[in-house]
């Protein structure tokens, strides 16, 4: 696979990843997650997929707005290095996150899903 392909895919599962992620869109994340996905989470907690998506189906956590950039997108195999920055409004209410991510996509038969994620709050300041 040329270099601009898997780029480009795992750009596309970025996105799919967040706007399922602001839909509450839990079927589409179920296909974008791999089964031992684990996220180190902005609320101090190492999630795995099964609670995960029960947190985001009952409304613990969620968002109403989000965007992000890419800063570094690195393939070692069948893995794949996501690292850069991105902003959340979690509520109406609440301010605006400024944050730091890192997600490993990995590759299970013909799709990507990701398999570890690690997001972290940046201080104000």
């Amino acid at each position: 696979m040329q270099n601009a392909d898997w780029q480009a895919e795992i750009v596309a599962v970025e996105e799919a990843a967040n706007t399922a992620f602001l839909n509450r869109d839990l079927a589409r994340l179920d296909q974008l997650f791999s089964e031992e996905l684990l996220v180190n989470s902005p609320i101090n907690i190492v999630n795995t997929k099964p609670k995960l998506l029960e947190l985001l189906g009952t409304g613990v956590i969620g968002h109403v707005s989000s965007s992000f950039k890419h800063e570094l997108i690195r393939r070692d195999g069948d893995l794949v290095i996501v690292m850069g920055s991105d902003t959340v409004k979690n509520s109406p209410a609440e301010p605006t996150q400024r944050r730091r991510y890192t997600n490993i996509w990995r590759k299970e038969g013909d799709r990507w899903r990701l398999y570890v994620r690690h997001a972290s709050v940046i201080a104000n300041g």
